[in-house]
C-alpha cells in the first residue's frame, strides 16, 4: 500500500521535535509523502526546513490561516513575498479560507473573505492549487470558490453535506476534498453520508496531524502512520477492495499535486 498524507503539520510542536521517529514510523505504514500546511508567517520558516531535510519526503504548502486576518498588511505582505521567493519548493497555497467557529464578528468576517479572495488570486498568479479550511462557514466558502475559480482545490477536513458537495461539483475546476480522522468516528454521519455519494477520484488521504487522530488513537497525537485506518474506514463506507482503492487514492495524490511515482 503507497500513501500520500496530503495535509499534516509536522512543523506543530507535538510532532516537530521527534519528526524523525513519527517519518519513520510513516514509511513503514506505506507513506511515501506528506504536505506540511503553513498556517501563518511564523510557521514557514520550520515548513521549508523540512523540506530541506527531507527532500523526497516532506513537501511544503504555505498560506496563512483565516484565524489570522487581522494581521496588519505588512505581515500579509511579507508572506506573500517569503512564498514568491521559495516558489521553487512550494506545491500549494495553504491553508486558506474561512473560520467563523469563534467568531462571528462582521469585521472579522470581511477581514478574513477578503484575505481568502486575495490567497486564491496569488494562487492563480502562481499556478498553484489551494488548500481550503471552511469551518463554520459552507456557503461563503462556496460562494467565494463559485467567483473566483481557482484551478485546482483541495477542500481540506471537509465537514460539508451532500447538498454543499453538489454544488462544488457543478463547478469548472479541479476539485478534491481532504477525507481523515474524523470518517472513523462513530457519529461522523455527515462525512460518511459525503463519501458514500461522492466518487473516491474526488478523496484526498490526510490526517491533520498531530490534530484529529482516528479511531481508536482518538484524542492521542495524530501521525501520518495512522492513514491505513482511514482507508479502512472509506473503503468499508464505499464497499471497494481496500487495496484497488488505496491505489487509486494515491493516485489521486500523485496528480493533485504534479508528483511523479
Amino acid at each position: 500500500m503507497k500513501i500520500i498524507d496530503t495535509h499534516c503539520h509536522y512543523n506543530d510542536d507535538q510532532i516537530y521535535p521527534i519528526v524523525e521517529e513519527v517519518i519513520q514510523r510513516a514509511k513503514s505504514a506505506g507513506v511515501t509523502a506528506i504536505f506540511n500546511n503553513g498556517d501563518s508567517l511564523e510557521s514557514f520558516d520550520r515548513i521549508l526546513e523540512l523540506q530541506d531535510r527531507y527532500p523526497d519526503f516532506c513537501h511544503s504548502v504555505l498560506g496563512i490561516h483565516p484565524e489570522h486576518a487581522n494581521h496588519e498588511q505588512s505581515y500579509f505582505e511579507e508572506s506573500y513575498r517569503k512564498i514568491k521567493d521559495n516558489l521553487d519548493k512550494i506545491s500549494a497555497i495553504g491553508e486558506i479560507g474561512l473560520d467563523y467557529h469563534y467568531s462571528k464578528d462582521p469585521d472579522y468576517i470581511q477581514a478574513q473573505k477578503n484575505r481568502f479572495i486575495e490567497q486564491i488570486r496569488l494562487a492563480k498568479e502562481l499556478r498553484l492549487p489551494i488548500v481550503v479550511h471552511s469551518r463554520d462557514a459552507d456557503f461563503d466558502t462556496l460562494d467565494i470558490i463559485r467567483q473566483e475559480l481557482p484551478e485546482k482545490v483541495d477542500l481540506h477536513c471537509f465537514s460539508g453535506s451532500v447538498e454543499i458537495l453538489k454544488e462544488y461539483l457543478k463547478l469548472p475546476i479541479d476539485f478534491h476534498i481532504g477525507v481523515g480522522g474524523v470518517v472513523t468516528f462513530k457519529n461522523a454521519r455527515v462525512i460518511k453520508e459525503v463519501v458514500q455519494y461522492c466518487s473516491e477520484k474526488i478523496i484526498l488521504t490526510e490526517t491533520d496531524a498531530p490534530y484529529l487522530a482516528p479511531t481508536p488513537h482518538r484524542g492521542e497525537r495524530n501521525e501520518s502512520s495512522f492513514i491505513p485506518l482511514i482507508i479502512e474506514a472509506i473503503a468499508s463506507l464505499k464497499l471497494l477492495d481496500k487495496e484497488e482503492l488505496s491505489k487509486t487514492l494515491y493516485e489521486q495524490g500523485l496528480k493533485f499535486y504534479g508528483l511523479s511515482e
